[in-house]
């Protein structure tokens, strides 16, 4: 299944990637280096579809989560509407909008393996400045279910999501 979810990150992102050539400053490529002071190591895909809203793909290769070794893959993918849109068209600006994540797990030392199912929303602000970098702020919650190996459901609940990404707008 991982294999799946990098073969379909890599397609998306090279189509993304070339259907962007067309209109400069409509895509941004971002990660989290917060993240990967964690060991997780992110990518996520921007693509502006109109002045008011985008889409976006992500992929996360895990390594560490909460100190414990990993080997990890995740696949996110979400859409925005931009409220700033009259001021500054999209991918820059206010946005809100719902947010889909799968993560899958194996711990290294044990085997055990775990998934994760995310649903949510996120509320934020993306700045795009005059030289391309971009800073994305955001948070929502997410009603998250996971489970273990052993296990048909560990945990089923809220939880906040936090976003903090910089990026490139080309």
């Amino acid at each position: 299944m991982n294999k799946k979810l990098a073969l379909i990150f890599v397609c998306t992102m090279i189509y993304g990637v070339s259907f962007a050539q067309d209109t400069p400053g409509q895509s941004i490529i971002k990660t989290n280096p917060i993240g990967l002071a964690f060991g997780n190591i992110n990518l996520t895909f921007e693509r502006a579809l109109n002045n008011s809203s985008s889409f976006q793909v992500g992929a996360n290769f895990f390594t560490k989560i909460l100190g414990t070794d990993v080997s990890g893959i995740g696949f996110n993918a979400g859409y925005r509407f931009y409220i700033t849109n009259a001021k500054k068209p999209a991918p820059e600006g206010f946005y809100v909008g719902p947010r889909f994540a799968y993560n899958s797990f194996k711990e290294k030392s044990t085997d055990i393996s775990a998934s994760t199912i995310g649903i949510g929303a996120m509320l934020g602000y993306q700045w795009v400045f005059d030289s391309g970098v971009t800073l994305d702020l955001g948070a929502g919650p997410t009603y998250l279910i996971a489970g273990e190996s052993t296990t048909t459901v560990s945990f089923e609940g809220l939880v906040p999501n936090i976003s903090f990404a910089v990026g490139y707008n080309f």
